[in-house]
């Protein structure tokens, strides 16, 4: 009689036939690695956590990859992380040599600003995978003000500061004068997060919107001596540290409403993603891959995270992906009426 193999045979066969394609791909990159220069961009430069985690990562990376090549962090400022979007679609070698750690604003804005500068697609990028699961974002004025709820920015004037278009402290508080009337007034043109929190020191404007995670690391002292005042928190789900704060998706029932007020909270979803160019070889997407989730789990880049406040949750390149689709698949009609409304301010 013919004995058949047994299914955890089979299994065992192709979980070794899988491994040993994976290291054959690992080791086709071996040489093309080996005496290049990755470069990490960041789409914000100075303080606060873009810089920091394009720093850490081409830290820790090159030991990670085939040909132990080396690292670097560029700096890409402008528009609100479009200037660099831009740059990776358009001008950045397709080789597997440059990566990026995208503004979480930068999906959304292909959507709402396709007409102002927009030259990407990131469903066309190669996602390598997350830092975290997805980032909190706060509405947030001084505490000074007598703003207390967003409810109270419907009947008095908030003068936020805005980087440019695509930048979520610029696409929230218009987006909120769409779907709950409030009376923000944008400011934009500031070039980095510090900028925007000196002005709010210096009362050139009321509130901005910032990640939470961010603002604990460039602002701890703000937190600890209750000098500002959290309206609202932008995500889709409320942060552990801002439990009794509510969400926007809370502040109505309105089922329009909510649809418009999720495109508007899609900056929160993306979790600090990092991806490489289109047109790289599958072995060096799979060599980048590995390489950062690696990184990902190394328990010194842990510890860096653990110190610098962030919420490390890492998550797979699937996960990016879903959330492009995600938020690329609005309906037309909703983006159209919100590009239509914040673009009138």
């Amino acid at each position: 009689m013919i004995r058949l193999p047994s299914l955890a045979m089979l299994l065992s066969v192709m979980t070794t036939i899988a491994g040993a394609g994976l290291v054959r791909a690992q080791e086709a990159a071996r040489p093309f690695y080996q005496g290049k220069v990755i470069q990490v961009l960041s789409p914000y430069d100075g303080g606060g956590i873009y810089p920091q985690l394009a720093q850490a990562l081409a830290n820790y990376l090159p030991k990670y990859i085939p040909g132990r090549p080396s690292a670097v962090p560029q700096f890409m400022p402008g528009a609100g992380g479009m200037k660099m979007a831009n740059y990776m679609q358009r001008i950045a070698p397709k080789d597997g040599t440059v990566i990026a750690l995208l503004f979480d604003g930068t999906p959304s804005a292909q959507l709402l600003y396709a007409d102002q500068g927009v030259n990407y697609n990131v469903d066309e990028f190669i996602p390598l995978g997350t830092v975290t699961r997805g980032d909190t974002s706060v509405v947030i004025v001084r505490a000074d003000s007598p703003v207390k709820t967003i409810a109270d920015v419907t009947r008095q004037e908030v003068v936020v500061g805005g980087a440019a278009a695509g930048a979520g402290n610029v696409v929230v508080p218009r987006g909120l004068n769409f779907a709950l009337g409030t009376k923000f007034r944008v400011l934009t043109g500031y070039p980095t997060m510090g900028s925007i929190l000196l002005a709010m020191e210096q009362r050139e404007v009321d509130a901005t919107v910032i990640n939470w995670s961010n603002l604990s690391q460039l602002k701890p002292d703000w937190i600890a001596g209750h000098k500002l005042r959290v309206l609202a928190q932008v995500g889709v789900e409320r942060h552990k540290d801002l439990p009794d704060v509510p969400l926007l998706l809370d502040l109505t029932n309105d089922d329009r409403t909510r649809q418009a007020l999720r495109l508007i909270s899609a900056n929160s979803m993306s979790g600090k993603g990092f991806v490489t160019t289109p047109g790289v070889p599958d072995e060096r997407v799979d060599s980048l891959r590995k390489g950062f989730m690696a990184v990902m789990h190394d328990p010194e880049f842990v510890e860096l995270m653990t110190k610098q406040k962030v919420d490390l949750d890492p998550q797979p390149p699937a996960f990016l992906a879903d959330i492009f689709r995600q938020i690329l698949s609005t309906d037309p009609q909703i983006v159209k009426a919100v590009r239509t409304a914040t673009d009138k301010q």
